[in-house]
Protein backbone atom coordinates (compact mmCIF):
# COMPACT_ATOMS: atom_id res chain seq x y z
CA UNK A 1 0.00 0.00 0.00
CA UNK A 2 1.27 3.55 -0.05
CA UNK A 3 0.12 6.78 1.72
CA UNK A 4 -0.24 9.73 -0.91
CA UNK A 5 -1.90 13.43 -0.09
CA UNK A 6 -5.80 13.91 -0.94
CA UNK A 7 -5.33 17.14 -2.59
CA UNK A 8 -6.02 17.20 -6.01
CA UNK A 9 -4.30 20.07 -6.78
CA UNK A 10 -0.76 20.04 -8.06
CA UNK A 11 -0.24 23.77 -6.47
CA UNK A 12 -1.54 22.50 -3.51
CA UNK A 13 1.02 19.71 -2.54
CA UNK A 14 2.24 19.41 0.15
CA UNK A 15 -0.20 20.30 2.69
CA UNK A 16 -0.13 20.65 5.87
CA UNK A 17 -1.35 17.49 6.56
CA UNK A 18 1.21 15.65 4.34
CA UNK A 19 4.10 18.08 5.49
CA UNK A 20 2.98 16.14 9.32
CA UNK A 21 2.91 12.63 7.63
CA UNK A 22 6.68 13.32 6.44
CA UNK A 23 8.11 14.10 9.63
CA UNK A 24 6.13 11.99 11.11
CA UNK A 25 6.77 8.89 9.07
CA UNK A 26 10.15 9.92 7.02
CA UNK A 27 8.18 9.76 3.74
CA UNK A 28 5.14 10.93 2.01
CA UNK A 29 3.69 10.31 -1.62
CA UNK A 30 1.96 13.06 -3.78
CA UNK A 31 -1.13 13.03 -5.95
CA UNK A 32 -0.23 13.43 -9.67
CA UNK A 33 1.68 16.36 -10.04
CA UNK A 34 3.88 16.10 -12.78
CA UNK A 35 1.90 16.33 -16.42
CA UNK A 36 2.01 13.46 -18.35
CA UNK A 37 3.42 15.40 -21.16
CA UNK A 38 6.75 15.84 -18.91
CA UNK A 39 6.53 12.35 -17.84
CA UNK A 40 6.46 11.10 -22.00
CA UNK A 41 9.37 13.28 -22.70
CA UNK A 42 11.73 12.03 -20.08
CA UNK A 43 10.87 8.74 -21.22
CA UNK A 44 11.90 10.22 -24.65
CA UNK A 45 15.14 11.63 -22.85
CA UNK A 46 15.99 7.84 -21.00
CA UNK A 47 16.04 6.50 -24.75
CA UNK A 48 18.36 9.22 -26.21
CA UNK A 49 20.51 8.83 -22.90
CA UNK A 50 20.60 4.34 -23.55
CA UNK A 51 21.04 5.47 -27.09
CA UNK A 52 24.44 7.24 -26.05
CA UNK A 53 23.46 10.79 -26.56
CA UNK A 54 24.48 13.39 -24.30
CA UNK A 55 23.37 16.95 -24.22
CA UNK A 56 26.11 18.26 -22.21
CA UNK A 57 29.51 16.39 -21.18
CA UNK A 58 30.37 16.28 -17.44
CA UNK A 59 33.63 17.57 -16.37
CA UNK A 60 34.88 15.01 -15.56
CA UNK A 61 34.74 10.96 -17.86
CA UNK A 62 34.65 8.36 -14.76
CA UNK A 63 34.33 7.73 -11.39
CA UNK A 64 30.77 7.90 -11.72
CA UNK A 65 27.94 4.86 -12.30
CA UNK A 66 26.94 5.01 -15.92
CA UNK A 67 25.13 1.82 -17.17
CA UNK A 68 25.94 1.55 -21.19
CA UNK A 69 24.65 -1.29 -23.49
CA UNK A 70 28.02 -2.73 -23.90
CA UNK A 71 28.05 -3.45 -19.76
CA UNK A 72 25.09 -6.01 -20.32
CA UNK A 73 22.27 -7.16 -18.32
CA UNK A 74 22.09 -6.50 -14.56
CA UNK A 75 20.54 -3.26 -12.87
CA UNK A 76 20.79 -0.57 -14.96
CA UNK A 77 22.52 2.50 -12.91
CA UNK A 78 23.61 6.27 -14.31
CA UNK A 79 23.97 8.89 -11.99
CA UNK A 80 24.32 12.84 -13.22
CA UNK A 81 21.32 11.97 -15.89
CA UNK A 82 20.10 15.79 -15.59
CA UNK A 83 23.37 17.52 -15.93
CA UNK A 84 23.63 15.70 -19.29
CA UNK A 85 20.35 15.58 -20.99
CA UNK A 86 17.94 18.19 -21.77
CA UNK A 87 14.66 16.59 -21.04
CA UNK A 88 15.76 14.66 -18.02
CA UNK A 89 16.84 18.22 -16.69
CA UNK A 90 13.62 19.85 -17.29
CA UNK A 91 11.68 17.08 -14.89
CA UNK A 92 14.18 17.71 -12.21
CA UNK A 93 13.88 21.59 -12.67
CA UNK A 94 9.78 21.20 -12.73
CA UNK A 95 8.84 24.02 -10.77
CA UNK A 96 6.60 22.00 -8.67
CA UNK A 97 8.99 19.66 -7.33
CA UNK A 98 10.88 22.20 -6.13
CA UNK A 99 8.34 23.67 -4.02
CA UNK A 100 8.11 20.45 -2.97
CA UNK A 101 11.05 20.04 -1.82
CA UNK A 102 11.23 23.75 0.26
CA UNK A 103 8.07 22.87 1.75
CA UNK A 104 9.31 19.45 3.23
CA UNK A 105 12.60 19.95 3.72
CA UNK A 106 11.75 23.17 5.62
CA UNK A 107 14.33 25.09 3.69
CA UNK A 108 13.92 28.53 1.93
CA UNK A 109 16.43 27.38 -0.82
CA UNK A 110 17.24 24.20 -2.21
CA UNK A 111 19.57 22.71 -4.53
CA UNK A 112 20.05 19.46 -6.38
CA UNK A 113 22.72 17.23 -4.83
CA UNK A 114 22.91 14.72 -7.97
CA UNK A 115 20.36 12.09 -9.12
CA UNK A 116 20.39 8.70 -10.68
CA UNK A 117 18.59 7.09 -13.06
CA UNK A 118 17.83 3.27 -12.50
CA UNK A 119 16.15 0.31 -14.13
CA UNK A 120 15.41 -3.45 -12.95
CA UNK A 121 15.67 -5.28 -15.79
CA UNK A 122 13.39 -8.34 -15.41
CA UNK A 123 14.32 -11.93 -14.86
CA UNK A 124 17.55 -11.05 -12.98
CA UNK A 125 16.27 -13.23 -9.77
CA UNK A 126 17.46 -11.77 -6.18
CA UNK A 127 20.24 -9.90 -8.70
CA UNK A 128 17.96 -7.05 -9.10
CA UNK A 129 16.86 -6.84 -5.28
CA UNK A 130 18.21 -3.31 -3.80
CA UNK A 131 19.25 -3.47 0.00
CA UNK A 132 17.99 -1.54 2.65
CA UNK A 133 20.10 1.17 2.92
CA UNK A 134 20.22 4.99 3.91
CA UNK A 135 20.71 7.63 1.55
CA UNK A 136 22.43 10.37 4.26
CA UNK A 137 25.07 7.55 5.07
CA UNK A 138 26.49 7.85 1.46
CA UNK A 139 26.58 11.83 2.18
CA UNK A 140 28.71 11.93 5.27
CA UNK A 141 30.19 15.10 3.93
CA UNK A 142 27.61 17.41 4.11
CA UNK A 143 26.88 19.35 6.96
CA UNK A 144 23.09 19.09 6.11
CA UNK A 145 20.54 17.23 8.47
CA UNK A 146 17.77 18.04 6.21
CA UNK A 147 18.54 16.41 2.65
CA UNK A 148 15.98 14.35 1.04
CA UNK A 149 15.26 12.08 -2.24
CA UNK A 150 12.47 12.26 -4.32
CA UNK A 151 11.59 8.66 -6.29
CA UNK A 152 9.63 9.43 -9.50
CA UNK A 153 8.23 6.37 -11.56
CA UNK A 154 8.28 6.60 -15.24
CA UNK A 155 6.28 4.19 -15.97
CA UNK A 156 3.44 1.66 -15.07
CA UNK A 157 4.64 -1.12 -12.84
CA UNK A 158 2.84 -3.47 -10.50
CA UNK A 159 3.85 -4.86 -6.50
CA UNK A 160 6.06 -8.08 -8.67
CA UNK A 161 8.28 -5.62 -10.32
CA UNK A 162 9.80 -4.02 -7.32
CA UNK A 163 8.80 -1.14 -6.16
CA UNK A 164 10.78 0.72 -3.46
CA UNK A 165 10.12 -0.08 0.05
CA UNK A 166 10.08 2.23 3.35
CA UNK A 167 10.01 1.00 6.91
CA UNK A 168 8.39 4.07 8.47
CA UNK A 169 9.56 5.99 11.43
CA UNK A 170 13.15 4.73 10.84
CA UNK A 171 14.25 7.97 9.96
CA UNK A 172 13.86 9.15 13.41
CA UNK A 173 16.41 5.86 14.72
CA UNK A 174 19.50 6.32 15.44
CA UNK A 175 22.74 3.85 14.80
CA UNK A 176 21.76 3.34 11.29
CA UNK A 177 24.96 5.36 9.72
CA UNK A 178 26.41 2.32 8.84
CA UNK A 179 23.65 1.84 6.06
CA UNK A 180 25.80 2.24 2.73
CA UNK A 181 24.21 -1.53 1.63
CA UNK A 182 22.51 -0.49 -1.65
CA UNK A 183 24.05 -3.45 -3.03
CA UNK A 184 23.50 -5.98 -0.36
CA UNK A 185 20.80 -8.10 -1.33
CA UNK A 186 20.05 -10.29 1.91
CA UNK A 187 16.99 -8.19 2.60
CA UNK A 188 16.32 -10.27 6.08
CA UNK A 189 19.74 -10.38 7.29
CA UNK A 190 19.85 -6.54 6.65
CA UNK A 191 16.85 -6.20 8.75
CA UNK A 192 18.13 -7.73 11.41
CA UNK A 193 20.54 -5.91 11.86
CA UNK A 194 18.67 -2.30 11.91
CA UNK A 195 18.42 -0.44 14.95
CA UNK A 196 15.35 0.32 15.14
CA UNK A 197 15.12 1.57 18.93
CA UNK A 198 12.49 -0.92 19.99
CA UNK A 199 10.21 -0.15 17.16
CA UNK A 200 8.72 -2.57 14.86
CA UNK A 201 10.45 -2.99 11.34
CA UNK A 202 7.73 -2.75 8.84
CA UNK A 203 8.44 -2.75 4.83
CA UNK A 204 5.66 -0.44 3.11
CA UNK A 205 5.74 -0.82 -0.78
CA UNK A 206 4.59 2.37 -2.79
CA UNK A 207 2.69 1.62 -5.13
CA UNK A 208 2.42 4.97 -7.18
CA UNK A 209 2.08 5.50 -11.06
CA UNK A 210 3.70 8.03 -13.32
CA UNK A 211 3.24 11.86 -11.98
CA UNK A 212 3.09 10.97 -8.60
CA UNK A 213 6.05 11.31 -6.69
CA UNK A 214 7.30 9.37 -3.29
CA UNK A 215 9.59 11.89 -1.38
CA UNK A 216 12.02 10.67 1.62
CA UNK A 217 14.22 11.96 4.31
CA UNK A 218 17.45 11.33 3.92
CA UNK A 219 17.80 9.12 7.32
CA UNK A 220 14.82 6.72 5.91
CA UNK A 221 15.83 3.22 5.44
CA UNK A 222 14.52 2.02 2.13
CA UNK A 223 15.26 -0.55 -0.38
CA UNK A 224 13.28 -2.74 -3.11
CA UNK A 225 12.81 -6.62 -3.90
CA UNK A 226 13.44 -8.60 -7.27
CA UNK A 227 11.52 -7.36 -10.19
CA UNK A 228 9.53 -10.66 -11.02
CA UNK A 229 7.73 -8.72 -13.49
CA UNK A 230 7.80 -8.90 -17.71
CA UNK A 231 8.66 -5.43 -17.91
CA UNK A 232 11.56 -2.88 -16.46
CA UNK A 233 10.58 -0.85 -13.58
CA UNK A 234 12.56 2.45 -14.59
CA UNK A 235 12.88 5.38 -12.20
CA UNK A 236 14.24 8.41 -12.00
CA UNK A 237 15.79 9.52 -8.08
CA UNK A 238 16.62 13.23 -7.42
CA UNK A 239 18.52 13.72 -4.19
CA UNK A 240 18.19 17.26 -2.94
CA UNK A 241 20.31 19.80 -0.21
CA UNK A 242 18.71 22.71 1.58
CA UNK A 243 20.71 25.92 1.21
CA UNK A 244 22.97 25.84 4.31
CA UNK A 245 24.35 22.68 3.54
CA UNK A 246 28.07 22.49 2.85
CA UNK A 247 30.95 20.45 2.53
CA UNK A 248 32.92 19.11 5.71
CA UNK A 249 35.32 16.94 5.98
CA UNK A 250 34.68 13.45 7.55
CA UNK A 251 37.07 10.39 8.97
CA UNK A 252 36.02 7.40 10.38
CA UNK A 253 36.73 4.99 12.47
CA UNK A 254 39.52 3.65 10.14
CA UNK A 255 40.92 6.90 9.34
CA UNK A 256 39.15 6.93 5.98
CA UNK A 257 38.83 10.21 4.77
CA UNK A 258 34.68 10.22 3.09
CA UNK A 259 34.01 11.01 -0.39
CA UNK A 260 31.23 11.66 -2.53
CA UNK A 261 31.61 11.88 -6.78
CA UNK A 262 30.06 15.75 -6.46
CA UNK A 263 33.18 16.80 -4.27
CA UNK A 264 35.81 15.75 -7.89
CA UNK A 265 32.62 17.74 -10.03
CA UNK A 266 32.30 20.45 -7.92
CA UNK A 267 34.37 23.99 -8.20
CA UNK A 268 36.22 24.78 -5.16
CA UNK A 269 35.56 27.21 -2.81
CA UNK A 270 37.18 30.08 -0.83
CA UNK A 271 38.38 27.39 1.69
CA UNK A 272 40.03 25.19 -0.82
CA UNK A 273 37.23 22.48 -0.51
CA UNK A 274 34.51 21.14 -2.75
CA UNK A 275 31.61 23.96 -3.15
CA UNK A 276 28.34 22.21 -3.06
CA UNK A 277 26.32 25.48 -4.43
CA UNK A 278 28.51 25.43 -7.59
CA UNK A 279 25.06 26.65 -9.65
CA UNK A 280 26.80 24.20 -12.67
CA UNK A 281 26.60 21.00 -10.78
CA UNK A 282 24.04 21.81 -7.82
CA UNK A 283 21.79 24.10 -9.68
CA UNK A 284 18.87 25.81 -7.56
CA UNK A 285 15.64 24.23 -7.78
CA UNK A 286 13.62 26.47 -5.74
CA UNK A 287 13.43 29.06 -6.01
CA UNK A 288 12.80 29.42 -9.27
CA UNK A 289 14.22 33.20 -10.64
Amino acid sequence: MSTSSESADPNQFPTLADIEHFDRHGYVVSPPIIPDELIAEANYGVNRYYAGERDWPLPISGGYLDWRPEHGDGLRINDYVSLQNRELRELVMFEVLGRAFSALSGSATVRLFHDQMISKPPKLGDNSTIGWHVDGAYWRTCTSQRMLTAWIPLENYEIEMGPIMMVPGSHRWGGNDWMTTFNDRDLDALQAKISSDGEPVERTPILIRPGQVSFHHARMIHGSMPNRGERPRLALTVHVQDGDNRYRCHVDCRDKVATHVNDALCRKAADGFPDYSDPDICPVLWPRS
